[in-house]
């Protein structure tokens, strides 16, 4: 096993320091929730790197980005070699974090081998999944990590995401009495493509035949298409996890 430290931000958001190309200690946000990888305009202009336009898929539909190939990306152990990643103005989460950031390291990287996020330690441990943790099998992989999460008596397909907040459920995907739904005019949550505004549902979630207890259920006021493969994100920190591991060879969700 290797383990590296992180910092939190926001009180959920991961940050490493990485070396992208021939460039070394460059904070980067973990974000398991994220796919393609991303690195900063500011980075790509330091790297000499062009490519082309392509669209990327953010909460508030898809918006235009620059595709690049990065020669090589490290974080800890895992590394790969000319990695197709796009180019975003990060902007916006600079000044909300008061930091400079090269980019946001997503699960096409993360997924090459099996890690762990101990949030208590702060650290990220790369390697064999220690047992005892409670588990629920992947819904899916590729090209994001799912689970199967039951809110409000109804099953959902959720993407593990590292870098929300907490739970979220897009427009329509979530059958509840409009008695239910609080509304808060100012309450909304930021992405590359805008802002987004919520309302919210207090209601029982279960990961598998874990209860996880009476949860607020944000609920997007946007709409994905169902080719996407999934009805909304599950947060980590936030949502009182202490560990959370990912094993990609058995397809295993685990967390404490």
């Amino acid at each position: 096993k290797v383990e590296i430290p992180f910092e939190l931000y926001n009180d959920n958001l991961v940050v490493v320091r990485a070396t992208l190309g021939p460039v070394r200690n460059v904070s980067m946000i973990v974000d398991t929730g994220t796919s393609p990888t991303a690195i900063s305009r500011e980075m790509a202009d330091r790297l000499k790197l062009h490519g082309k336009a392509e669209s990327l898929l953010t909460l508030n539909g898809p918006i235009a980005a620059e595709s690049v190939v990065l020669p090589r990306i490290q974080v800890g152990p895992l590394y790969a070699d000319s990695v197709r990643v796009v180019v975003q103005d990060l902007g916006f989460m600079e000044r909300s974090l008061g930091i400079s950031l090269g980019g946001v390291v997503g699960i096409d990287v993360l997924n090459i081998g099996n890690f762990t996020i101990d949030y208590r330690r702060r650290r990220i441990v790369f390697g064999p999944i220690d047992g005892g943790q409670k588990v629920v099998h992947f819904d899916a992989k590729l090209p994001f990590v799912t689970v199967k999460v039951k809110v409000d008596e109804q099953e959902l397909r959720l993407l593990v995401d590292s870098g929300t907040w907490g739970l979220l459920v897009f427009r329509n995907r979530l059958r509840t009495v409009p008695e239910k739904l609080h509304f808060d005019p100012v309450a909304s949550i930021a992405s590359p493509g805008g802002k987004t505004h919520v309302s919210w549902v207090r209601s029982a979630v279960w990961i598998g035949a874990d209860e996880l207890g009476v949860r607020n259920v944000a609920i997007a006021d946007e709409e994905l298409g169902p080719e996407n493969g999934f009805d909304g994100l599950l947060g980590l920190a936030k949502m009182g996890f202490h560990k959370v591991s990912f094993d990609f060879e058995n397809g295993l969700f685990g967390w404490d």
